[in-house]
């Protein structure tokens, strides 16, 4: 139980720890000021981050300080990273770009969305562009990148991730390529894995383990020096590609499949890249076939999947029919990224209900949907997934792009309807419907009324005994709820006392 040396310390943390289980200690967020909503939301215990683009989740100052440490150079006319040399027309060493004033400000704006219809682009065009902009800045900073938002969410009192990556994409990518597609799925699959698929496994392991060394080294962890980012418990999401050809893109499924289970660091696999884009819809639903052959239906892998992230202003109104519905039903995805065009598809009630019976979430992000989609509250279903049950939580999508925090989330769900109760739910639903193995803690997920059976009455004791440590200690996803219990405890009772003041 040394864990718990962690998060319990001073006589008061295990009182408030007692006082697990009273009522919500929440203030009416609609009569507190945009100030105190930030404050409060910063402080509150949010669970986890399920969205989470590691390569969209820094901002733009830390790319740029980081590509003038490397020697990458700037495309001036591209406002984007280059590599070097820099000496080509056009370009110039990042080191001299970040000290001219104007052009770091262009560069910030281009690499962000910051400043609305930069260069005349649409909130779409210029979110999904920012990638191929810092793509210069080279693969040598995941790690970096890792830390800085594992450190960004232990100061929001936040502590599991679920981190996108795209592993070995390229290399799948070309044994997709050379292999070709395939109409008997099986016969595609069994032709790659002979082409060369489990050595991009161990690649892809071994990439894992150089990322973390990354990470813990620039957050100096087990050493006195530790930053707080060291205690996050991170997983990943193979997140692959699907405006590539079809067959690279079921080369990258297969390996996120296989690498899912070959190691327990990644638990899920994540589709991204523009759902309006040509390719991603003329090959939708073959694409949920895919999923669904190589992950029996998320029997072999769980799923979750970019979905209904449309309007009628980038899509066709046939495309907003049925790929959440689609998503959900053939290729057996557990939690929904966007999930905004739920209402107009076909049996849109029926299809919210089957989710809230199931437990089927839907990652929210508030920020993205209104750069990229321009849905404000009154347009956002947000309310209408609540009021029909479905499980919810609050993510960020691309923090870095959209100059935002996970805690900003938080604060803006006010304008949607969101009442403490809401954001407490949210932050439970993040790791209730997380991937992390184990049994949970609740046994009515979403509900929050019934703890599992080992831990009846024990939910939000200072230690938790017999049966419930077992638990605890066994499963990874109780442990992370029993943590988040303790310090939402905590929090409430801080809460309650401020208002006694």
């Amino acid at each position: 139980m040394g864990y718990l040396k962690t998060y319990i310390g001073a006589a008061g943390f295990v009182l408030a720890l007692c006082l697990a289980g009273t009522a919500s200690a929440g203030p009416d967020l609609k009569a507190m000021s945009a100030g105190e909503r930030i404050a409060f939301t910063k402080a509150m215990p949010k669970g986890g981050e399920l969205h989470n683009h590691i390569s969209g989740a820094v901002f733009p100052e830390t790319l740029l300080a980081w590509a003038a440490e490397d020697g990458r150079c700037v495309d001036v006319p591209k406002l984007a990273l280059a590599p070097p040399p820099c000496d080509r027309e056009g370009l110039r060493p990042a080191a001299e770009a970040i000290v001219d004033g104007e052009l770091y400000s262009d560069l910030l704006d281009s690499f962000s969305s910051r400043q609305p219809g930069f260069l005349d682009r649409s909130g779409h065009d210029q979110f999904f562009g920012v990638f191929d902009r810092i793509g210069g800045l080279g693969p040598g900073r995941a790690g970096d990148m890792l830390a800085v938002v594992m450190d960004d969410l232990a100061h929001q009192n936040t502590f599991y991730l679920e981190a996108m990556i795209t592993p070995q994409g390229g290399p799948a990518a070309a044994l997709g390529l050379k292999v070709g597609l395939k109409d008997n799925l099986g016969q595609m699959k069994a032709e790659i894995d002979a082409a060369g698929l489990p050595a991009l496994v161990s690649a892809a392991i071994a990439g894992t383990d150089a990322l973390e060394a990354r990470a813990r080294q620039v957050l100096a962890c087990g050493t006195p020096a530790a930053r707080p980012g060291c205690q996050v418990t991170v997983r990943y999401l193979v997140q692959t590609i699907r405006v590539l050809p079809p067959e690279a893109t079921f080369a990258q499924l297969q390996l996120g499949v296989a690498l899912v289970q070959a190691d327990p660091r990644w638990v899920g696999l994540q589709m991204v890249a523009p759902e309006d884009h040509p390719t991603a819809l003329a090959n939708y639903s073959r694409h949920m076939e895919m999923v669904g052959f190589l992950t029996g239906r998320g029997q072999l892998s769980p799923v979750a999947l970019h979905a209904g992230e449309l309007t009628f202003d980038y899509a066709p109104p046939e495309h907003l029919r049925d790929h959440i519905a689609q998503a959900v039903r053939i290729a057996g995805a557990r939690r929904i990224g966007h999930g905004v065009d739920l209402p107009h598809e076909m049996g849109a009630e029926a299809l919210a209900a089957e989710m809230a019976r199931n437990g089927v979430l839907v990652e929210v992000n508030l920020t993205s949907n209104a750069v990229i989609l321009e849905l404000g509250p009154d347009d956002h279903p947000y309310e209408w997934l609540r009021d029909r049950g479905v499980p919810v939580s609050l993510s960020t999508d691309d923090a870095g792009l959209l100059r935002i925090d996970l805690s900003h989330e938080y604060e803006r769900a006010h304008a949607y309807g969101a009442t403490y109760d809401d954001l407490k739910r949210s932050a439970r639903n993040a790791l209730a419907f997380s991937f992390l193995a184990g049994e949970g803690l609740w046994s009515d997920p979403g509900h929050y009324r019934r703890p599992a059976d080992a831990c009846r009455r024990q939910v939000g004791a200072a230690v938790p005994r017999g049966a419930c440590a077992v638990l605890v200690e066994s499963s990874d996803k109780a442990r992370e709820q029993w943590r988040h219990e303790a310090l939402l405890a905590a929090f409430e009772a801080a809460q309650r006392s401020a208002a006694r003041r």
